[in-house]
């Protein structure tokens, strides 16, 4: 298994053989269009990550992340429980999006555990929304991705 660490100025997924035929064996099979804040959201998700939901008593909330640091990172982060307002999806999930400015520009913090000072309502981090979210369940993890 080929290790996973990308910076934004790889190559990433495009040269790694086993992420490429695990998408070819694995496609997106499932997928549905809600309505998020008046604008479309394509949500697709893999036959696996059905099976594991399904599987799953408590329901998914699934957590869309800008996260404003030295850098914005992309987070999609996987609970069970969620403090802040979700849109239900269907019986299985529900999906949450927000962005979040850091508590300080530390990198080794950053890295660690991405410590978060508070979620951002201004009128410019509020017309941001999520326009696409992909989720799988590979290797016994959940994992997903998503464009703005």
């Amino acid at each position: 298994m080929f290790i996973r660490n990308h910076s934004l100025f790889s190559f990433g997924h495009l040269l790694d053989v086993s992420s490429w035929l695990d998408r070819r064996l694995n496609p997106y099979r499932h997928s549905i269009c809600i309505n998020y804040q008046g604008h479309p959201l394509r949500i697709h998700w893999t036959r696996r990550a059905d099976t594991q939901l399904k599987a799953t008593e408590r329901g998914l909330i699934i957590e869309m992340q800008l996260y404003f640091s030295c850098v914005i990172k992309k987070r999609v982060l996987f609970h069970h429980e969620f403090a802040l307002p979700t849109i239900p999806v269907n019986n299985d999930f529900s999906i949450a999006f927000h962005a979040v400015e850091a508590a300080a520009c530390d990198p080794e913090a950053f890295v660690k555990n991405y410590p978060a000072k508070r979620i951002l309502d201004s009128a410019a981090a509020l017309k941001m929304r999520p326009v696409e979210l992909r989720f799988d369940y590979p290797a016994q993890q959940w994992s997903g991705e998503f464009t703005v």
